[in-house]
């Protein structure tokens, strides 16, 4: 349990002031809420208001979600508190006698909270509002629970939050999954980077139609738009590509010219015709670097942009400003024929909107203009993107789903290992609110299999972004049907129990991951050691919480193999490498039986349902796999 050691405010050189008032805990539904009520004579620090330096006696390890980058986050593990990098917006606690302390950071109307380790081996934290002159600080900090099931502690607080806040915020499983991104998807990104162009795209679609992937979606990434200052300029190579990038401006709504000869309309069109629809990529700020003044877009909406540092123009932030802007981009590109969007760029508060209102506004009135502007247009589907600040997930109303980490780099097992760490805790906060995009991926590197075996455990989206006849067919098929939809878990992929406070890179244990499919469970086993050695692990029906049964069978998904299992039985897996991984599927047994589902998928227990009279109905014809009295059949699945 969470103890409070020392309360300090600060003026705005971080010296500290004296204050009156108090910090206190509220216990609201059983969880304890830290309410902060602090006034001073002296105007409090923007960049750091109020400290509450906290202990947690009995720490074994501990995990925090830490924002590393302006727009993502990544685990931090230790055993001492002092160890907790800073800028953490999630925090797991595992003590010495097995129960659980979580701490969930909150952003309220003005101020934000974030948690990082002293010298003194305390954990603080810090609450500001990036915005000078306040002399009073009146805010919920954070909330924190303790128990033995950290799951539900955080589903709790998040709870707790969204009641304390008062706030148009959503849990989960209170928003809408995008219909158009229950399919098979790609993107233009990786394949095509900023040369991306009408006749390669449209080359691409032909690839799909040639091999038979049933790809439904893609999305217009990057360099789409009419981007003036890419004409004539050169690269040498992702480096310069990217300075490139981040030094231009967006001059109009409209596809470049140059690269898109029928426009983005006559696009959308071409592509539509493969079956496949489109969504578009942008940016919060127009392009990287904001909007062009000598362009059309400035003529018609200057009203609703402003000037921000290094001569960036970008919408306000504003909720009717920008509103007018978001709202003239999406309907242009709707008019077009695109069926969502993909909004990139959104952790932008600290770099842009820092000194002219508190965090809190900032964050809460922009994203207001986004989702309105998005649900008037596209129905809410919307992938939100490089907006892992808390102060973005803690403001957006309807949009369902999130990436969750760094851009995907092909052909890198090193980035794997950053990748699915960065995937799998992220998930385990903001996936407390949004369902989690685990990035494009290539289905013919080194990586490949892995990567589809995280997707296929992610609960999101599924999408590739392979380059011209790159496309592998056979990695892709046991990801989804054969009309493209896939086959997806019920909710966002996390580690599990036995997995939440030790970094798997050290050690000798191999990672898992669980989440649950059709009354099932799942769980994917990775070795990602540093050492590159062989790791084992425990598997066991009783590590996925939200299954119910007294014994199951445990499919092999890979080695097509069975072991029955009673709930609190376990069977050791060892990985002998990093390129090593594993998949089950953990299916209640009744009497002996149960129907897997189709033994060339992943995610088997997604490919039928049971019919009214009981009886399993498969979505499609294939190999069905069955457990009869205990043992592994297949069979002709109808």
């Amino acid at each position: 349990m969470v103890k409070i050691e020392r309360i300090t405010a600060f003026n705005e050189s971080e010296e500290s002031i004296d204050f009156r008032g108090e910090c206190n805990f509220e216990t609201v539904d059983g969880v304890r809420v830290m309410r902060i009520d602090v006034s001073s004579e002296t105007p409090l620090g923007s960049a750091n208001a109020v400290s509450v330096d906290m202990d947690i006696p009995g720490l074994l390890r501990f995990m925090g979600d830490r924002r590393h980058k302006e727009f993502w986050c990544e685990p931090n593990f230790g055993t001492r508190l002092g160890e907790a990098k800073g800028n953490i917006q999630g925090f797991v606690a595992e003590l010495e006698n097995g129960s659980f302390t979580v701490i969930l950071p909150l952003v309220s109307d003005d101020y934000k909270c974030i948690l990082s380790g002293t010298e003194d081996n305390l954990l603080r934290a810090r609450v500001f509002t990036w915005f000078a002159g306040l002399k009073e600080c009146k805010c919920p900090a954070f909330i924190t629970a303790d128990g033995n099931d950290p799951y539900a502690l955080l589903k709790k607080c998040a709870e707790v939050a969204v009641k304390v806040l008062g706030k148009d915020i959503k849990l989960i499983n209170e928003r809408k999954y995008p219909e158009i991104l229950e399919y098979l998807g790609w993107c233009t990104w990786d394949a095509f980077q900023i040369r991306v162009n009408h006749d390669s795209v449209i080359a691409k679609c032909e690839e799909f139609k040639k091999k038979n992937i049933p790809v439904k979606w893609m999305i217009l990434d990057d360099m789409w738009a009419e981007v003036r200052d890419f004409y004539g300029a050169e690269y040498k190579d992702r480096e310069e590509m990217a300075q490139l990038m981040y030094r231009s401006k967006l001059y109009s709504f409209k596809a470049d010219p140059k690269r898109f000869k029928k426009g983005l309309k006559g696009f959308i069109e071409d592509v539509e015709k493969y079956g496949i629809s489109v969504g578009v990529w942008h940016p919060t700020t127009g392009y990287w670097k904001g909007i062009e003044k000598s362009g059309d877009i400035y003529k018609e909406y200057a009203d609703c942009l402003i000037d921000t540092y290094e001569d960036v123009c970008i919408p306000s932030f504003e909720t009717d400003k920008a509103y007018r802007f978001y709202n003239a981009f999406h309907k242009y590109l709707a008019s077009c024929g695109a069926k969502f969007v993909k909004v990139d760029n959104q952790s932008i508060n600290r770099r842009y909107y820092r000194g002219l209102a508190p965090v809190g506004k900032t964050a809460s009135l922009y994203h207001k203009a986004v989702e309105r502007s998005v649900k008037e247009h596209f129905g809410g589907a919307m992938i939100n993107c490089m907006g892992m600040a808390s102060e973005d997930m803690w403001n957006r109303s309807d949009s369902a789903v999130s990436r969750c980490s760094d851009d995907f780099m092909p052909e890198d097992r090193v980035w794997f290992v950053k990748h699915i760490l960065q995937c799998s805790y992220n998930s385990l906060i903001q996936g407390l609110f949004y369902y989690e995009d685990f990035d494009m991926w290539w289905t013919d590197d080194s990586q490949a299999k892995k990567n589809s075996l995280l997707r296929a455990v992610s609960g999101g989206p599924v999408y590739v972004s392979d380059t011209l006849d790159r496309s592998n067919p056979e990695i892709l098929a046991p990801l989804c049907l054969k009309d493209g939809r896939i086959l997806r878990c019920d909710n966002p992929a996390v580690p599990t129990r036995d997995c939440l406070c030790i970094d798997p890179r050290t050690g000798d244990k191999a990672f898992k991951l669980k989440n649950t499919a059709n009354g099932c469970g799942i769980m994917a086993v990775f070795n990602l050691s540093a050492e590159n050695k062989p790791v084992t692990a425990t598997v066991s029906p009783s590590d996925i919480e939200g299954v119910c049964g007294e014994e199951f069978g445990v499919y092999d998904n890979l080695n097509r193999t069975l072991t029955v299992l009673k709930k609190n039985e376990s069977m050791t897996v060892t990985l002998e490498s990093n390129d090593d991984c594993a998949l089950y599927n953990i299916v209640p047994l009744k009497g002996g039986n149960a129907v897997i589902g189709l033994a060339d998928k992943f995610i088997a227990p997604k490919t039928f349902y049971y019919n009214e009279s009981g009886k399993a109905v498969f979505y499609e014809q294939g190999e069905a796999a069955e457990i009869k009295n205990g043992k592994l059949v297949f069979s002709c699945g109808e």
